[in-house]
């Protein structure tokens, strides 16, 4: 496929497909379609994912995407939006190259793209006798293929080495390779003197690349 980004404040993305070329693409966040296009579904199931490994995340919450992508058969073009602020990246995945995109910010990818939901980090909030589970959702993606996603904001890009390191909050991560380590640890608030909180921040260990976005 070719991606190109419309627009700059809310930036949306037009996909141009040849003859039987077929993208996927998050559901309800297409604004417009040429006639011939094709368009059906693609559940999990269908992509590898298992019920019960569905199931299981759904039950931790992760109900962003539910359980399918819209499928579009070229030819002809697809525009998306998030409707939200911040950077389009058009990423190329060469064969076996994975990356984890924070869920909530893939737009579309090639068919070639081998996709999978995770939990990239988890803690426990204690609040009184109770536990609160946090979770960051991801997709993973294996190319070969042409990945597009949107942060919320500006991004920034780091390489890290074998012996770096970067922290981030949770809200901010958007984007890590397989390869780092992503450990959360705890800060304290300003008011933890006089019983704050402690906040969870993710320290994320190379060597890989990372992507942080400055919206959330």
């Amino acid at each position: 496929m070719k991606a190109d980004t419309v627009g700059a404040i809310t930036p949306a993305v037009l996909v141009a497909l040849a003859p039987g070329e077929k993208i996927l693409a998050a559901h309800e966040i297409m604004l417009h379609m040429d006639g011939a296009v094709k368009v059906s579904r693609k559940t999990m199931k269908q992509l590898g994912v298992s019920r019960a490994h569905l199931m299981g995340m759904h039950a931790r919450g992760d109900a962003e995407e539910n359980y399918f992508f819209a499928e579009f058969e070229g030819p002809g073009n697809v525009t998306f939006s998030r409707d939200k602020g911040g950077e389009v990246r058009v990423v190329h995945l060469a064969p076996g190259q994975t990356v984890r995109l924070r869920s909530g910010h893939l737009v579309c990818f090639d068919e070639s793209v081998r996709y999978f939901p995770m939990v990239l980090a988890h803690w426990v909030v204690q609040r009184g006798n109770d536990q609160e589970n946090h979770y960051v959702f991801a997709d993973e993606l294996t190319g070969p293929g042409t990945i597009v996603f949107q942060s919320y904001g500006n991004i920034l890009s780091f390489t890290l080495g074998p012996t770096e390191a970067i922290r981030t909050s949770p809200e901010s991560l958007l984007l890590t390779a397989p390869s780092n380590g992503v450990q959360v640890n705890w800060l304290a608030s300003p008011g933890m003197v006089a019983g704050g909180n402690l906040e969870p921040v993710l320290d994320v260990r190379g060597p890989g690349a990372i992507m942080v976005h400055s919206g959330v």
